[in-house]
């Protein structure tokens, strides 16, 4: 069962400030991940309870179709929205749900920051002759 948003702010302050860069501006970033990792949840405890990816459903010419089940488009969303503002707020899985080297979450959100790391390089001008 998925937890309130107001418990996934608790964690996500609590992650900010021990990596020393929670700041009450942050608020409404803090919010926004807080409802998306809870969409995510809600979606995949929705997506748990299906037996099929699809279902039909009847077009507007009154055709029988198949569709994928909107659960899995709620789920990508919140994917994408999740990675989005974790990148944001500049945290990783691991700071978030603990450390579990085996976590392929923690895992994803560690590549993901490493990625995004701007890496400062130095140009010398050219030694003249």
């Amino acid at each position: 069962m998925a937890k309130k948003t107001a418990d996934y702010i608790r964690t996500i302050v609590k992650a900010l400030k021990d990596s020393s860069r929670y700041s009450e501006g942050l608020d409404i970033q803090i919010l926004s991940l807080a409802g998306a990792i809870r969409t995510l949840e809600l979606a995949n405890d929705d997506i748990d309870g299906l037996d099929s990816v699809t279902m039909q459903i009847v077009s507007r010419y009154g055709n029988d179709t198949l569709a994928p089940h909107p659960a899995f488009k709620i789920q990508k969303d919140a994917q994408e929205s999740v990675t989005k503002q974790m990148k944001a707020l500049g945290l990783t899985a691991e700071q978030l749900m603990g450390a579990d080297e085996n976590d392929p979450l923690i895992e994803l959100g560690t590549k993901i920051l490493d990625a995004t790391k701007k890496t400062s390089k130095t140009i010398k001008p050219a030694k003249k002759k």
